[in-house]
Parts: structure tokens; C-alpha cells; sequence
């Protein structure tokens, strides 16, 4: 009985769209819709190719997400928890494509993210797997490698992965290489520690340094 109301107000809806249809040119409506079948089918493709995450394996990725939704990286986390598509190996798309990313790779505009097995096994902590996240965050909004690290490694202090901290874990000395690989800009800075523009200069004691920027 209830399902009777939602039936109609589809039927309505679908009724105020054929008028804008039916003034399209048959051209146009047949190469919409071959445009969306393509795409839907092009990501069903990468959805049945690979495979999906375990109900183990989702503890990491939630509490990671929590973590960007604490420290305030709200916009990402829309996109993490709402959007995106968590998967555990590589579609065929993925296999052409040479490993950039030991943790994580994000097949943007179809907002699949592929967790890599060191992502839960190398990374030492969710704040860690945090950080991994939120680098792919950028990938789902169109942002580039140089952007994605970028943007990491400027907001790593805001999101609690500092050096004082995370300094000698693996996942942070990879990912600090690949950052100087993508951003060399970064660290042209000779007056800061490890030429690194995003710390203190040499010789002083920042209150920052204290909490392990």
C-alpha cells in the first residue's frame, strides 16, 4: 500500500522529463544515452574485475575516515564515505597501469579507490591510513599527483601525522620521497630544516617543532 504514492510520484517526474526530451534532436537524445550506457558500463567493468573489501577490512577504512572528520577535512570526507568505491585489487583498467602508489590508487571520474595490501599492513596506524585517504580525497576531486601530495603534505600538521611522530615509520619516509619526487618545490627552501618550506628555519626552536611539525 505505501509503495502506491512512490510509484506515482516517479511516473510524474518521469512525465516532466519527456517534454524537455522530446525537444531534443534524436541525435542528441541517442548520444546521451549511449554516453551514459558507456559510462555505466565502463564502471560496472571496473566494479567486476576487481575485488571488494572484506568485512574485516573495514574497521581501517572507517576509522580513518573519522579521523579526516575530526581534524576537520570535511569535504573529503563526503566524498570518502558517500561516494567513492572501496576495493581490494586491480581492475583490468589498473593492470595496464604501472604501480605509482604502493597503498592506494583512485580511478577518477568513476570514484574507485583500490586499497593496495600495504595500506592495511604498512601503515602503522589509522592516522597513517588517514593520511593515505586523504590523498586519494584529492584524486576523487580531480587534482593531479602534485596536487594530491601537495596538499598532504602542507596539511599533515592539521591532521596529526607530523615528523615527531610518524618520522621513521616506513609509510612516512615513502611517502615524504614521493612528495619531494612530485614536489620538488617544496623543499627549496635552504633556511628551513631538510629544505623542507613547510618547517621551521635552522637554528630556532618553533613551538610548532615542539608538537613535531
Amino acid at each position: 500500500m505505501n509503495d502506491i504514492p512512490k510509484r506515482k510520484k516517479r511516473f510524474t517526474r518521469a512525465g516532466k522529463l519527456r517534454p524537455v526530451l522530446e525537444k531534443l534532436p534524436g541525435a542528441a537524445v541517442n548520444y546521451v544515452l549511449i554516453s551514459v550506457l558507456t559510462l555505466a558500463s565502463f564502471y560496472l567493468s571496473l566494479l567486476s574485475t576487481s575485488q571488494p573489501v572484506h568485512s574485516y577490512q573495514r574497521a581501517p577504512i572507517s576509522n580513518a575516515i573519522s579521523i579526516l572528520e575530526a581534524e576537520g577535512f570535511a569535504r573529503e570526507v563526503v566524498l570518502l564515505r558517500y561516494v567513492a568505491t572501496f576495493r581490494t585489487s586491480d581492475s583490468w583498467l589498473n593492470s595496464f597501469v604501472p604501480d605509482e602508489n604502493a597503498y592506494a590508487a583512485t580511478n577518477f571520474p568513476f570514484e574507485v579507490i583500490t586499497l593496495y595490501p600495504d595500506f592495511f599492513n604498512k601503515a602503522t596506524d589509522d592516522r597513517e591510513r588517514a593520511a593515505i585517504l586523504l590523498h586519494e580525497a584529492q584524486h576523487l576531486l580531480g587534482k593531479t599527483e602534485k596536487q594530491a601530495y601537495e596538499y598532504v603534505w602542507k596539511n599533515r600538521k592539521a591532521l596529526g601525522w607530523t615528523q615527531m611522530a610518524y618520522g621513521t615509520t616506513e609509510s612516512y619516509v615513502t611517502i615524504e620521497l614521493q612528495t619531494r619526487e612530485f614536489c620538488p618545490d617544496l623543499f627549496v627552501c635552504t633556511q628551513n630544516l631538510w629544505n623542507d618550506c613547510t618547517q621551521a628555519k635552522k637554528g630556532t626552536l618553533h613551538l610548532a617543532d615542539k608538537s613535531g611539525s
